[in-house]
């Protein structure tokens, strides 16, 4: 059954209806629902990266939109993966601010759920002074990057890197340590964040046998039938 609006569309990877709005109305890619809601958001709540990169790249979509708390998609990811295609690849502000006076790495790890992508942008704020860019290394940029493999680990499979359990609080502490230190692009502290990210996602994979239902945000269910 297509779906009756484009942020369901995009909640449900639903690619067709999402071509069906976007061809009858281009500009629906940057539309907000009640909540400021955009379609982008919903694709990067729900881990949906080819649907990001298209809607970005191909049809316009503003990667800093802003919902009406003054959110932008980057405060929805929920995987590394998905924050640094929206940093390095689509140019997302790390720096951003909402109407709270927070930046997505303080609204990410006030929550407490996503710990690793809470450090990654720590990261970034503390090696690029909190501005986003598109650059890599090569590029003259000095902000730290996943280590090689962080990646790779959690978007293998969508079912195992849509959403992390909740570290324990020792974990946490150490990745946001190591997030803020000085010397986190040395290959020591490079060596012990992939090591202590490739732990944490082996666990999770280990302990889940089956994909647990994702609990779904209030505002991302999307606007008005």
């Amino acid at each position: 059954m297509p779906s009756s609006n484009i942020w369901i569309a995009a909640s449900d990877n639903d690619i067709h209806s999402v071509a069906t709005f976007l061809t009858a109305d281009p500009t629906s890619v940057n539309s907000k629902d009640e909540n400021g809601y955009t379609p982008l958001h919903a694709a990067v709540s729900y881990n949906h990266i080819p649907l990001l990169r298209s809607l970005v790249r191909t049809h316009g979509g503003d990667v800093n939109a802003q919902d009406v708390e003054g959110d932008t998609p980057l405060f929805v990811a929920e995987t590394v993966e998905v924050a640094r295609i929206l940093v390095e690849e689509l140019g997302a502000d790390v720096g951003h601010k909402n109407l709270m006076g927070l930046s997505a790495a303080d609204t990410i790890e006030e929550d407490g759920q996503f710990p690793l992508v809470a450090a990654y942008l720590r990261g970034l704020e503390a090696g690029a002074g909190g501005g986003g860019s598109g650059e890599d290394e090569e590029g003259g940029m000095t902000y730290p990057k996943p280590p090689p493999g962080i990646s790779v680990d959690l978007s293998a499979a969508e079912d195992t890197s849509e959403t992390l359990p909740p570290v324990d609080d020792a974990l946490r502490r150490k990745i946001e340590e190591l997030a803020t230190r000085e010397d986190f692009n040395s290959e020591e502290t490079q060596r012990e964040l992939r090591s202590l990210v490739t732990q944490a996602v082996h666990d999770h994979v280990m302990d889940t046998g089956e994909e647990e239902e994702r609990s779904v945000r209030p505002r991302q269910e999307g606007g008005s039938n």
